[in-house]
């Protein structure tokens, strides 16, 4: 089951820092930047048993936020997703260090950022780096080199043509609830 996530209000895109690029800013009323947008599935697209709660904006004690939730069963699949897609041509992301965001989730889930790039020909194709989650809303700085190649023609992405960066419950039979308030690229 596939979901769109509708935009709340985006003009341009921010710069996350001085020098970063900011893709998508629930707090800030920028759900994604121009020619960038959500989608959510479940593994029931290639037959497996994850349930996705329908994505949401999200009112928390810290601000706006996407939601992602629902149910992960490892048996037949075992993931659920949201995932920030870039549409028409693919966006060279070579000029920043990585990908930063900012989360929450309860203890006990497995998450992950997932990037799609132009080498990923096949639907459970990516680059994936697992996220280390504590308590309470943090800020998450993953550098390329910290994406591993699953089922990919290259082993280290080639940014310069990335497609999608997506945020994973996935590999653990879990009730997810992650809160996404900013997806962004950084620099060095």
């Amino acid at each position: 089951m596939k979901y769109m996530i509708g935009m709340l209000a985006a003009t341009i895109a921010l710069p996350l820092s001085a020098q970063g690029l900011l893709l998508s800013d629930f707090q800030a009323g920028l759900s994604s930047a121009p020619g960038w947008s959500w989608q959510g599935f479940a593994d029931r697209v290639m037959g497996g048993r994850s349930d996705l709660v329908e994505p949401g904006i999200v009112n928390t004690p810290e601000g706006l936020a996407l939601r992602l939730a629902g149910k992960v069963v490892t048996r037949g699949g075992g993931f659920i997703q949201v995932r920030l897609e870039k549409e028409g041509e693919r966006f060279d992301a070579s000029p920043y260090a990585g990908v930063e965001l900012v989360l929450s989730a309860p203890p006990g889930g497995r998450y992950y950022v997932f990037l799609r790039t132009k080498d990923n020909v096949f639907p459970w194709s990516y680059y994936g780096a697992l996220l280390e989650l504590g308590p309470g809303v943090q800020t998450v700085r993953l550098p390329w080199s910290a994406f591993k190649a699953e089922s990919s023609m290259r082993k280290v992405p080639r940014v310069q043509f990335l497609e999608s960066v997506a945020l994973v419950a996935a590999y653990l039979d879990f009730e997810p609830d992650l809160k996404i308030y900013r997806v962004g690229l950084y620099r060095q």
